[in-house]
């Protein structure tokens, strides 16, 4: 079953589901800055756009369509987005 997750008043919007036993979502990113936190290991790849990310070491990195990078779980990590972007996000 698709799965529809809304976040920061709809300016972030995913579609979750599940293939081969991996949770995994699609979605869009509205330009701002926006906090997410992890439950589990997160692979995220950018699809379309482009997005700065602080990672929880306080490393700062612009990422663009193509670009992938992985956050830990239970932490905080911020994107940045000036334009729409769009990604892929893999769990676990």
């Amino acid at each position: 079953m698709i799965k529809v997750n809304e976040y920061f008043e709809g300016k972030v919007k995913s579609l979750g589901n599940e293939l081969s036993g991996r949770s995994f979502s699609v979605g869009i990113i509205k330009p701002g800055e926006y906090t997410f936190g992890t439950k589990t290991k997160e692979h995220m790849e950018i699809t379309h756009g482009e997005m700065e990310v602080i990672l929880p070491d306080k490393t700062k990195k612009l990422y663009k369509k193509g670009d992938s990078f992985q956050v830990e779980p239970n932490v905080d990590f911020t994107a940045i987005a000036k334009k729409p972007v769009s990604y892929l996000c893999i769990y676990g």
